[in-house]
């Protein structure tokens, strides 16, 4: 039995969505006396097109509306989704209710694994260019995904022909410009498509270009080295030669140049001292702190269906993918006699590939019952290579050529095999028992400095393995036109990666060896939901959505780094003995709160809100696996977003505002009244006001024309998102593009 966790800021948290609820409706209420005209059909934000709770969905026009700079942005508007890490170019980080890593948060692009693995690095970069629509299940809900993904899968898909071609169009392009304010930021898109769904092949090709310059913070200060050069493109395939049949191929190419501080992740670049001005110059010293980064990213997918129509129990698909995810980092010559140990050199090489292969049948059985059965297999390697010039003379180091501290060559395969099935026993009833079995296999790889390769330190590389079942079970019961309940159960389990097994120190530290002795970490996971949907709720022809999660996540064995002086062994006030890995298991945590959506249509009004709470408690500390027990670091503060906003039909114009609510956090790790180090500074609450503006004439010299406006940050207002670990947000910034649809 797993222990209770403090309940400290529960009754506030549950009144929290009533309250902004009442707020929203309000604002609604005020709209609706204001116009009496045809309801008209409009996508606002996921809600409008969600039908799951826990599972949000960004269509088209949610990802084009804010002309967001990264993928992160986009799905701030989310519940329970916060965008960390840094503004700058490369250093997003996407949390997912209190879950940040690549492990726990895992994005796809076309079925393509995206996530980057690197120290104080974002976690991964998705042009919001080439999207037409992304969907996020939270929590480990679903057994098509297997080893973690305790925080969520995001699932991203590129633009399709059927998206960008006119009505009764079979070929067609694209062009677009746009401008943003704030960095000076110059974007050109262009595209050439023919085909679609009607016809037996399709083509797609995109090209998408970006510049810009250093941006500016809420107070007017420059936000150092935070513009660059990005570029990407996809070219998309599709074949239908019989019927049933569809065959699929697509390739996704980014990549950026940019200088940046080594760490994209940290927040202003310091002053260089004036002895390093005097000797250097201020031009070269101020170089010193930075490095050119050169970053590829290449992505393909492939996919062969068939859907019998003559046998509902056969529908069939192969899916393959691949990445490649590299990164090149380069000091300037002069900052060549520091010695970067610790931050992967003077210059360094990134590799990570990932490959899978998912078999998977659907099988209608009936009215009542289907059957999804499925095998897949993964694969992941990492090569971090650096030179450390400072060791260029040494042996121990391999000359300066090793793997970095921090980085760790391996591989990982992963073989699963997943059964779902879905019954009806009666018309308002669907429960969904479904099994999935995993084994994952790790693989190290020696480093090639032998100072890390002593087998008397505890460095051991041989392979390791783990398997396990993940049961699950989902209840959903329509009780009443229009409502519908749910409930699921998850216990699954992540097994620990490359870097957690296989993390070396040099010989001299009392924590030298690997951590072949990790056991997996453990989760069960509750989660209950309430959705609705009706019409003429408040008004004749109006449309009203809601859909509210509630969930609790209970972990254990969760794997972290063994920090604190003195209680690093294994019982309390104990050292560890030498050659002792940097990794162990801990007692565990629990993470709960709510997501909750509302959606409200009427006429050419829209309005929504998107609330949410999270909060999470360790079991004893990460320091002290027996000391008092404390917040989980990552937990983002409480959020509300309310958009409101009309459209005009018959002039195809569509414009509202956006408020953004977040409430301070306060709720962090101290130890003996001091904040740790591994915890993020205190945050206060701030309020967010964004503008938008959408202009599409019906007819006319300009029928294929649209123009867009954003306002992002309308006040300037300056403030610290808790999840950039006290790093300054952006300032105001006007955001315009002009495209031509032919």
């Amino acid at each position: 039995m797993m222990q209770q966790q403090p309940k400290n800021g529960r009754a506030q948290a549950a009144a929290f969505p009533f309250c902004l609820s009442a707020l929203a409706l309000s604002l609604v209420h005020f709209s609706v006396a204001a116009e009496d005209q045809q309801l008209q059909t409009i996508k606002v934000q996921s809600t409008a097109i969600q039908k799951q709770p826990g599972v949000d969905k960004l269509g088209a026009e949610e990802i084009a509306r804010p002309q967001a700079r990264s993928l992160a942005e986009v799905l701030d508007v989310l519940p329970g989704v916060n965008a960390g890490g840094s503004p700058r170019p490369g250093g997003q980080v996407i949390n997912v209710w209190g879950y940040r890593t690549v492990e726990q948060v895992q994005v796809q692009l076309d079925g393509a694994n995206q996530v980057f693995s690197k120290y104080q690095q974002g976690t991964s970069f998705i042009e919001p260019e080439l999207l037409g629509k992304v969907e996020v299940i939270k929590g480990a809900q679903s057994a098509l995904y297997g080893n973690g993904g305790f925080g969520a899968v995001i699932r991203a898909e590129t633009k399709s022909v059927d998206e960008l071609l006119m009505p009764g169009e079979s070929v067609g392009g694209f062009a677009k410009i746009g401008r943003q304010s704030n960095g000076g930021q110059i974007s050109k898109s262009v595209a050439a498509y023919a085909g679609g769904s009607e016809h037996s092949a399709d083509i797609l090709g995109y090209i998408s270009q970006s510049r810009s310059g250093d941006g500016k913070t809420g107070d007017d200060l420059t936000y150092l080295f935070s513009g660059g050069e990005q570029k990407a493109g996809m070219l998309k395939l599709a074949f239908r030669p019989w019927a049933g049949h569809q065959f699929r191929l697509g390739m996704v190419r980014q990549e950026s140049d940019m200088r940046t501080p080594w760490a994209a992740r940290s927040g202003q670049v310091e002053a260089p001292s004036s002895s390093d001005i005097k000797r250097y110059g201020e031009a070269e010293a101020w170089l010193r702190k930075t490095v050119m980064r050169d970053q590829k990213i290449d992505s393909l997918n492939g996919e062969w269906s068939y859907a019998s129509p003559d046998n509902s129990w056969l529908d069939l698909s192969v899916n393959y993918a691949q990445s490649r995810r590299y990164q090149h980092d380069k000091r300037p010559e002069s900052a060549w006699k520091v010695d970067y140990r610790s931050s992967y050199g003077h210059e360094s090489w990134v590799t990570q590939n990932s490959r899978s292969l998912d078999i998977r049948n659907v099988a209608k059985l009936g009215d009542s019952n289907s059957l999804t059965t499925g095998l897949s297999w993964s694969k992941q390697d990492w090569d971090p290579r650096s030179f450390l010039a400072t060791k260029a003379k040494d042996p121990d180091y391999n000359y300066g050529w090793i793997n970095a501290y921090g980085g760790n060559r391996g591989e990982e395969t992963m073989r699963s095999a997943y059964l779902i099935h879905e019954w009806k026993p009666l018309p308002d009833w669907k429960i969904t028992p479904s099994l999935r079995y995993d084994q994952v296999a790790l693989y190290g790889k020696p480093n090639l400095a032998p100072i890390y390769n002593v087998a008397s330190a505890g460095h051991d590389y041989r392979p390791v393995s783990f398997t396990g079942w993940s049961p699950r079970l989902a209840i959903a019961w329509r009780f009443s036109p229009g409502w519908n309940a749910s409930f699921s159960y998850v216990d699954t389990w992540r097994a620990p990666t490359v870097d957690e097994v296989y993390a070396a120190q040099t010989p001299l530290s009392n924590l030298s060896g690997t951590s072949r002795y990790l056991k997996p970490e453990k989760l069960r996971g509750f989660y209950y939901g309430l959705d609705f949907e009706r019409s003429g709720v408040l008004s004749a022809g109006d449309k009203l959505s809601m859909s509210l999660l509630a969930y609790r996540q209970l972990v254990r064995d969760n794997i972290y780094m063994r920090l604190g002086n003195g209680n690093t062994g294994d019982s309390p006030g104990q050292t560890p003995p030498a050659g002792t890995g940097f990794y162990r298991n801990l007692s565990g945590y629990e993470i709960h709160g709510y997501d909750l959506t509302l959606d409200y249509q009427l006429r050419g009004w829209f309005a929504s809100a998107a609330l949410s709470a999270t909060s999470g408690d360790h079991r004893n500390s990460l320091r002290d696996p027996w000391g008092n027990s404390e917040p989980v670091v990552d937990i983002p503060p409480r959020k509300a977003v309310l958009t409101t906003g009309y459209r005009v039909a018959r002039l195809g114009l569509t414009f509202g505002g956006q408020g953004k609510f977040v409430r301070t956090q306060d709720r962090i790790p101290y130890f003996e009244g001091t904040r740790t180090a591994y915890s993020m500074p205190p945050s206060k609450g701030y309020v967010l006001i964004n503008l938008f503006a959408a202009w599409q004439p019906q007819s006319g010299a300009f029928k294929y024309l649209e123009a867009r406006v954003a306002v992002d940050n309308l006040f300037n207002r300056s403030y610290n998102p808790y999840l950039t670990e006290g790093i300054q947000g952006m300032g105001r910034s006007i955001r315009t593009s002009l495209s031509w649809r032919f």
